[in-house]
């Protein structure tokens, strides 16, 4: 009995742990290699252990599985084995030659096509029961034709930029020197181009593992080597030259398989005693310019530190006495500004540059660079404008204004302002440049100023180094000024802003309105003939307050009016916008009856009752002087002394398209409302309605026949 439990647990074994059917190289598994990768799994774990030799020099045991392949192309072959413990061999047969052994990514370099290579795939004891990274990718590379100098490439170079693709993965291994001056296994591919002038050359490579030499000649003197991109200067029209691209053979299938190529001509501006001459006015100017072909100089920057940069130099006059702009639009454009050729800075930045208090008919010398790395950079422009000196750039020079209760425009310099370093509206403090300003206020009230962009700031103060009354950008809405009263108004930007457009505010007085508060509401009449009511405003004093029951707080400015109802009934008020709003009470400081924006109708008030009615804007539409009126009229409660309702009916309720009234009177008008009081048609001398566009909903019907009105709610479908 115990034999046949033995012999059972022999099988079990054997059913567990079945060998791969490729594990010597004679039944070896055949794979299929293109010049795309493909992956392949295997089954090590299983693989019987055998004491043999790994690569050369060593023997242990190993585990091991086979493939074989037939080279698609003469050429090189590239398997990633992702893991050191991943050992490959390969064979030109079994039992044959080991052209190369090794572990983790091989390279295996002048295959032939149509061949049939061995490849052994091998684990010490170690590392064979390991689960993980058991498979590889292969592919293969063509043979390159350009893979030593004297087959180098022929490439036309321009001056504009040209894609090389190249395939570096078919060139042979090479132990031959890199930049540095030490060796290593290469694979390069060469080309040959002709300088179409004298000049410089940027070649972009994209990625690190991408190197770059340049020579005179095939074995002859380097030029300049680098990896990534490489950008050589001073080369002569007609010469030509051999550009080699290489990798470590660690990097030989990596992507990035292209470089981008471009000359570029000698600049005539490249120092300063050569520097282009440029107009400078009012007006902004562009100047285009070519800074890839300047010497590179190890000199200083804006910092006073130094660098390899490229540089190109302009001179101007200043038109007048006043301040300089210049924008290069990106932070590798750097500006300087200098008095004389080896002279005084007088200023240094990048992107953009504003130099201040410039002298009228003198020569100035303008200097853009460019660190080496960035010298074929885009953005090969930059604009230049002059601000004159504005005589208005302190408050004991500000400029006298006429302020009225009508709109005023103020164009304004501000371009031409002294920077100073102080205070803006938040306390702390920045570089500015400003403007200034006084006026007399006309009339006791508020003020309105409008710059239209956030970048116009704008303070106001009782005298110069005085209080600061209120301060704000785009807007300003002060309140409670005085009369006869003059104030100083500061216009302030950012340093970042002061070339910038939108260089007008407008400013307007309004006065202080006697019904701002409830207790000092105007009376106003109500009939049932329409009346207009005109308002200001922009005088009211503004509250952090509700609006209509249940909404948030925020800053209005409102007139009151009070009204006593002649009968019962309803009033609507038209208040044509929605900036307008109305809320109606039973008494100041009383319950909120009704409220809505536009348009409305106060429903259900009685006779002989006054109400307060409430006109509100917000802070931002206060000053608008536009849709300053509205208009108010009762809606009266139904008059049936002569008929009773009963004599009209309205059919069919609900409606979907068409509604009929039915009457013996003549229909002199018919008007329909929404819940809303909004009208929404009116039509003359007919007994029927189209609602066939309304939305589904409840309406109001307004029936008039002889002097009377009948309403009627009526149901859409």
């Amino acid at each position: 009995m115990k034999h046949f439990y033995s012999y059972l647990l022999f099988l079990f074994t054997i059913s567990s742990f079945a060998q791969p059917t490729n594990e010597t190289c004679a039944t070896s598994e055949n794979i299929l290699v293109e010049l795309t990768s493909n992956s392949y799994t295997f089954d090590i774990n299983s693989a019987a252990l055998i004491n043999e030799e790994g690569c050369p020099g060593s023997t242990t045991d190993y585990a091991d599985v086979w493939f074989d392949f037939s080279m698609p192309v003469d050429g090189n072959v590239y398997i990633e084995g992702s893991i050191n413990w991943n050992n490959f061999a390969l064979y030109d047969s079994c039992g044959g030659s080991l052209i190369q052994c090794g572990f983790g990514n091989q390279f295996y370099n002048n295959l032939s096509a149509s061949t049939n290579y061995k490849l052994r795939v091998f684990r010490p004891s170690s590392t064979a029961s390991n689960t993980g990274f058991q498979s590889f990718s292969i592919v293969a590379f063509e043979q390159t034709t350009n893979d030593t100098c004297t087959n180098a490439e022929n490439i036309t170079v321009t001056t504009t930029q040209s894609t090389v693709n190249f395939d570096i993965g078919g060139s042979d291994i090479n132990n031959e020197e890199g930049c540095s001056g030490t060796t290593n296994d290469y694979v390069d591919i060469w080309y040959d181009f002709t300088m179409p002038f004298n000049g410089n050359l940027f070649v972009d490579a994209s990625i690190n593992w991408n190197n770059i030499a340049l020579y005179d000649a095939c074995s002859g003197t380097e030029i300049n080597c680098g990896n990534t991109n490489l950008f050589t200067q001073n080369l002569v029209t007609g010469t030509s030259y051999k550009l080699r691209i290489f990798r470590t053979v660690a990097n030989a299938d990596n992507s990035f398989n292209s470089f981008s190529i471009r000359a570029f001509e000698e600049a005539t501006n490249d120092d300063c005693v050569n520097a282009e001459n440029l107009t400078v006015t009012t007006s902004a100017t562009t100047v285009n310019f070519n800074i890839g072909g300047a010497d590179i100089n190890n000199q200083e920057g804006c910092s006073g530190t130094t660098n390899d940069y490229v540089d190109i130099w302009y001179d101007f006059t200043m038109p007048f006495n006043g301040n300089l702009f210049v924008d290069a639009s990106i932070n590798w454009n750097n500006i300087a500004l200098y008095d004389t050729c080896n002279g005084t800075e007088i200023d240094c930045g990048n992107t953009n540059l504003f130099a201040q208090n410039l002298v009228a008919s003198t020569n100035y010398k303008l200097r853009i660079f460019r660190t080496v790395a960035n010298a074929d950079n885009s953005f090969n422009s930059f604009t230049i404008r002059a601000f004159e000196e504005a005589a208005n750039d302190n408050c004991v020079n500000a400029e006298n204004l006429t302020v009225s209760t009508s709109t005023s425009t103020v164009d304004f310099n501000i371009g031409g302002a002294d920077i100073n370093n102080e205070e803006g509206c938040t306390g702390i403090t920045n570089d500015y440049v400003d403007i200034w300003y006084d006026f007399t206020m006309p009339v006791n009230g508020n003020l309105q100023i409008s710059g239209a962009i956030n970048w116009n700031n704008f303070a106001l103060y009782d005298s110069c180094s005085g209080t600061e009354i209120n301060c704000g950008n785009t807007n300003l809405l002060t309140e409670n000024l005085t009369a006869n009263t003059t104030y100083k108004l500061r216009v302030f930007r950012t340093v970042a802003n002061a070339d910038n457009s939108f260089t007008s505010f407008t400013i307007q007085a309004f006065e202080i309105i006697n019904n701002d508060d409830c207790a000092s509401a105007e009376t106003i009449n109500v009939s049932s003939t329409e009346t207009t009511v005109f308002f200001g405003i922009g005088g009211a004093n503004l509250n952090n307050e509700i609006g209509c029951d249940g909404t948030t707080a925020e800053d209005y400015a409102d007139v009151w009016y009070e009204f006593t109802m002649p009968e019962d009934g309803d009033v609507a008020v038209n208040g044509n916008i929605a900036w307008n709003n109305f809320a109606l009470y039973d008494a100041c400081n009383g319950n909120q009856l009704d409220c809505f924006s536009a348009s409305g109708t106060f429903t259900g008030l009685s006779n002989g009752t006054t109400y307060k009615l409430r006109l509100f804007r917000t802070a931002a539409t206060a000053p608008n002087d536009s849709f300053k009126s509205f208009s108010i009229v009762i809606n009266n409660t139904l008059n049936t002394q002569d008929f009773g309702t009963e004599s009209i009916s309205v059919y069919p309720n609900p409606a979907s398209s068409t509604v009929f009234i039915n009457t013996n009177e003549t229909i002199n008008k018919l008007q329909l409302f929404n819940l809303q009081g909004q009208k929404i048609i009116e039509v003359d001398n007919r007994d029927n309605m189209d609602v066939s566009f309304l939305k589904s909903g409840m309406y109001i019907l307004n029936i008039f026949v002889q002097d009377s009105r009948i309403s009627k709610r009526v149901i859409i479908n």
